[in-house]
């Protein structure tokens, strides 16, 4: 199931997740509907039965709709997700790019950059992700991939900084 592409575009990596299946997305889309419009639901039946404006609404509203946002970044990082190294000469960017929103901003300073292949041990096969870090801080990569890739990925970077 983890067969993610990953392209790279001169000083770009782009890790590429797969898509989950239809189903799951299908049933992700209900619940974010549902989540939308239960608030809705109850303050109709609140004015219905002339029970009049409860700060309870508000309070639904809140936190319907914050489920719902969380489901639908769950569902465009399941659809359109994919993870962003930009190589500068100083820098190391990463960003998690959902399509209609990007999260995850890190930047880490090349200075004593080491480029490490982290393997999962829970997974049949070898895959893993990546690791970059330097004595201060450290980038992880999110997306599983295989050995092959990630080894692939290890080379571009460190031959871009010279680390080879």
């Amino acid at each position: 199931m983890i067969d993610n592409q990953i392209k790279i575009y001169g000083s770009r990596i782009v890790i590429i997740s797969k898509k989950s299946p239809k189903i799951v997305r299908f049933i992700l889309t209900l619940l974010l509907v549902m989540s939308f419009l239960i608030p809705f639901i109850a303050f109709y039946v609140a004015i219905d039965y002339k029970i009049g404006f409860q700060f309870g609404i508000v309070i639904a509203f809140l936190i319907f709709w914050g489920i719902g946002f969380y489901i639908l970044r769950v569902i465009l990082w399941n659809t359109y997700g994919k993870e962003v190294l930009t190589l500068n000469a100083d820098k190391v960017r990463y960003i998690a790019d959902y399509k209609f929103f990007k999260d995850g901003y890190q930047e880490l300073d090349t200075k004593d950059l080491r480029v490490e292949i982290v393997l999962d041990s829970n997974l049949p096969e070898s895959k893993g992700y990546l690791k970059i870090h330097n004595r201060n801080d450290s980038i992880e990569t999110v997306l599983k991939s295989k050995k092959n890739d990630l080894d692939i990925l290890k080379h571009e970077i460190n031959k871009w900084y010279n680390n080879i």
